[in-house]
């Protein structure tokens, strides 16, 4: 096996049926290809084992622990390719996505590569969605050709390849998790891995659209969506201090004058105003988290001393 795709599901069975579809479409040997669902429902809801979508295998496995970082370790844990792309049920990749993934970790020699992301609409024509609304979703901006992951790229979660060798583990500390609609793991793995000495690429002619529903773009969603990455953030500079997120967290950039003349400027500002919210909340809770556990290891230490002088 050449390739595993790996897709955790968890509440969207229904879109499960056009990613296979997709999948199936891919212009690559099918006798190399296989799709890995991995059920992450409390108790399994799609029948487990071993299937196939014509020519090509399929296998689903269920993880019944909450967590899309966790649901995903499961997967490729459970995949046989040497090379798993990563995305997920309402994702469609383009029919040279799997193709063009494997040719880039083979003409780099990198470990780990994210392809582009383009939005699709699902309820068809819609308004105009500010610049920094969209980034929500999708991140902005694409080489022109496949280089190195820095400023200002970043990757995306539904558009991965990974080399199985080292074995590849998302963090569980980030990634959704019931109602913690926490992000920034597939952030988190790239970071690990350049820290690691590994090269990690941006391939921007391997495509992924991502859905983007109507209820994702309600004011409250995207309050929450922000606040959610802000959290995010917070556990990804406490993970790894130092490391280059490519975004604003100041207020004045948020509530900047020019933003707040227009309806759709207000609703991207309450948008990042809830993004720094969602930062500065978290650093503080990890911050008191981090002296109370300091202060637990300094009274057990007197504590000690205190029997040993008895």
């Amino acid at each position: 096996m050449r390739i595993s795709v790996v897709v955790a599901v968890r509440g969207n069975i229904g879109a499960l049926g056009d990613l296979g579809e997709a999948v199936r479409a891919q212009d690559y040997p099918a006798e190399e290809l296989e799709l890995v669902v991995v059920d992450n429902h409390s108790a399994p809801v799609l029948p487990q084992g071993p299937y196939r979508l014509g020519p090509m295998p399929c296998q689903v496995v269920h993880e019944r622990r909450p967590g899309l970082s966790r649901a995903r370790n499961t997967g490729i844990r459970r995949a046989r390719g040497e090379i798993v792309l990563i995305t997920d049920p309402d994702a469609r990749p383009e029919p040279d996505w799997a193709r063009r993934m494997a040719a880039a970790l083979e003409t780099t020699g990198a470990y780990c590569a994210g392809g582009k992301v383009v939005p699709y609409f699902t309820d068809g024509i819609v308004g105009d969605v500010p610049a920094d609304v969209l980034q929500l979703f999708v991140p902005p901006t694409w080489p022109q050709a496949t280089t190195e992951l820095a400023s200002p790229y970043w990757v995306v979660g539904c558009n991965l390849a990974i080399r199985r060798n080292p074995m590849p583990r998302f963090d569980t500390r980030l990634g959704v998790a019931g109602r913690r609609h926490l992000s920034c793991e597939e952030m988190e793995f790239t970071v690990r891995a350049q820290r690691g000495g590994h090269l990690v690429v941006v391939v921007p002619d391997a495509v992924v659209h991502r859905a983007i529903h109507p209820a994702d773009l309600t004011p409250s969603a995207l309050r929450g969506r922000a606040l959610w990455h802000g959290v995010s953030v917070a556990r990804l500079l406490m993970i790894h201090p130092g490391a280059d997120i490519y975004d604003s967290y100041r207020l004045r950039d948020a509530l900047a004058p020019a933003r707040l003349r227009s309806s759709a400027g207000r609703s991207a500002a309450a948008a990042d105003v809830a993004r720094v919210v969602g930062l500065r909340a978290e650093r503080l809770r990890l911050a008191m988290a981090g002296r109370s556990e300091h202060t637990a290891s300094a009274e057990k230490c007197a504590t000690t001393k205190e029997v040993s002088h008895e």
